[in-house]
């Protein structure tokens, strides 16, 4: 079989793109960063919607490596971080096709070091609209199986409490607060045990993902993935960096 037919439910997304940088777009992990002041746009290819694996906000590096600082930067803040990056990543660009928004302090709440030029950093992955969603209520077992010859890539996953998408565990949630609750390296941990992978098990349980919620509060566990040719991704490359880990992407 030919290489264009290997990978027919991933072309078809977009048939006039170019086979290459589409796949290149579906299955490597890509970061952008922007300086404060700037705007931070992230366009995925058509019928394909942004992932956010990780954000940061603040400054890390000294502003002669990075964002050079518009003023004194003498009395700058290089132990600065944001603990809301990430989830306004997810607010502005989960889930659509491109995102775009104002890179300032005001955007991400509380400023963390005022006076301090910064930056943000986002990893993201563009998810194929063929993408498949399973989920598990907490105790159960994750079972994810691609057919011979093909491997798991991992788009998005989620532990805790949702408010978008359909609740299926949620009919024992019968009483509490109506509020989400994510545990926040659930993609983290389900991307390294299963991406790249023939098949994987998690369980969805304390142990792994420990406890977002409220004591009682039942929780589930909802993966989007993709089954591609194992062929595809090894000509594709592997992935070089951890995109969890997004000190790999602060020095400059």
């Amino acid at each position: 079989a030919t290489t264009a037919a290997l990978v027919s439910p991933l072309a078809q997304c977009h048939p006039s793109f170019p086979l290459a940088g589409y796949l290149r777009k579906v299955l490597k992990n890509h970061t952008a960063h922007t300086c404060d002041g700037e705007q931070l746009l992230i366009v995925c290819p058509r019928k394909t919607t942004i992932s956010i694996l990780g954000a940061f906000y603040g400054r890390r590096v000294p502003s002669t490596n990075l964002c050079p600082s518009p003023g004194n930067a003498s009395q700058e803040d290089t132990e600065c971080t944001s603990t809301t990056a990430h989830l306004k990543l997810l607010a502005e660009c989960q889930d659509q096709q491109w995102c775009q928004f104002s890179v300032h302090s005001q955007v991400f709440g509380p400023d963390p070091c005022p006076g301090t030029h910064k930056y943000l950093i986002a990893s993201y992955k563009c998810r194929p609209g063929n993408h498949r969603i399973k989920t598990v209520c907490e105790n159960d077992k994750l079972r994810l199986q691609c057919r011979p010859r093909s491997i798991l890539a991992i788009y998005s996953a989620n532990y805790g409490r949702f408010l978008r998408g359909k609740p299926e565990c949620d009919a024992l949630n019968t009483e509490g607060p109506h509020i989400e609750c994510l545990a926040p390296d659930a993609l983290r941990r389900v991307f390294k045990k299963c991406h790249r992978k023939g098949n994987c098990t998690v369980a969805a349980d304390k142990a792994t993902f420990g406890d977002p919620c409220l004591p009682g509060m039942k929780k589930q566990l909802r993966v989007s993935y993709t089954c591609v040719p194992r062929q595809l991704l090894e000509e594709v490359g592997p992935d070089t960096s951890d995109p969890f880990l997004l000190s790999d992407y602060m020095h400059g």
